[in-house]
């Protein structure tokens, strides 16, 4: 199968494999620096540990893991640092800017077949309805086949969207290969649909809020069909850092389950949350579709995921997928 169309002004996907192999070639820039997971307890006998997130609807499990205080209760410091996105995130994991980070497990997979030491240890969210394709209501576009030939905006490049979009549109008959896929980000892509740059732009919450308030429409939920529940996003590290905190990973994932049980269905908390750590006002979280939650990692679904990211020639080989879940 060929490669899938792509176009973008950032480089794509091969920016991101020379940032994350200058990455893995460099360091902290201080050998004598202390690196923020270094093993010991801090003094007030907690284990301090760096965390990336982006600011999403769905790394409120992290915040609410903060602010209820479960890290504490597990013996854990956790500062968490905003990041610009799971492929921007894992370059700094790599060289030491933080302990773990969230990350996209697209991403994750494709920094690991560079050879990259990264591992999945926590799950964080599976795609569910605040994952949506949507076109503009005056569109053509009536149908999923319909995308075949089309425009189709995603926030990076060789990511688990763009494994979506063509496994939909496969399934439904059109041919994926004549999809061409622009890199936009999430903020940017409802005006971009607007003003016709783009024919189909995939929106997360709480963009997809923002998208159906500009007047889009839903053409599909993007995790249905052959994708349905498909794993979206977890939690990351080093092979490095697993093995010398195996303990802290799993304190990190028990605290993160409690916050995701506390957030599961829960509008109310979610309300209150989202505005805390993003500039998404109450009024626009009271409109999202609920994520769903989950810090299981299912190594069968990503294993899954894998095979489609090969079908669709995101990866050029073959990958186990189980060599970097931690066990």
């Amino acid at each position: 199968m060929s490669r899938p169309t792509t176009r973008t002004s950032l480089g794509g996907g091969l920016a991101l494999a020379v940032v994350l192999t200058l990455a893995a070639c460099g360091g902290s820039g201080d050998d004598d620096a202390s690196s923020p997971g270094e093993s010991g307890s801090g003094e007030d006998g907690l284990t301090p540990v760096t965390a990336g997130y982006f600011p999403l609807v769905h790394t409120a499990s992290a915040v609410r893991a903060q602010e209820a205080g479960y890290f504490e209760e597990e013996g854990l410091d956790v500062d968490l640092q905003q990041t610009a996105g799971g492929a921007q995130a894992i370059p700094a994991l790599v060289s030491g800017e933080y302990d773990l980070t969230y990350a996209n497990y697209t991403s994750i997979v494709l920094a690991a077949q560079q050879g990259l030491d990264v591992q999945i240890f926590s799950g964080n969210d599976v795609g569910a309805e605040d994952h949506a394709l949507m076109v503009a209501a005056d569109s053509d576009i009536t149908d999923v086949a319909d995308l075949e030939g089309a425009s189709v905006a995603v926030n990076n490049l060789q990511n688990i969207g763009m494994v979506a979009v063509r496994a939909l549109v496969e399934e439904a008959g059109g041919d994926p290969d004549t999809i061409e896929f622009l890199e936009m980000p999430y903020p940017e892509m409802a005006a971009g649909l607007t003003r016709g740059d783009v024919d189909a732009i995939w929106q997360v919450e709480p963009f997809q809020a923002f998208s159906l308030a500009e007047g889009h429409e839903v053409l599909t939920q993007l995790f249905s069909g052959p994708v349905a529940d498909m794993p979206v996003a977890g939690w990351a590290t080093t092979g490095e850092y697993s093995a010398e905190n195996a303990e802290t990973l799993e304190a990190f994932q028990r605290a993160l389950g409690r916050a995701m049980e506390d957030l599961n269905g829960n509008r109310e908390l979610l309300v209150e949350l989202v505005p805390t750590f993003t500039e998404v006002s109450a009024e626009t979280v009271e409109n999202v579709a609920f994520p769903q939650w989950t810090s299981e990692v299912d190594a069968d679904q990503l294993e899954f995921m894998e095979d489609l990211m090969f079908e669709h020639g995101i990866t050029a080989e073959e990958f186990d997928v189980t060599s970097i879940i931690v066990d």
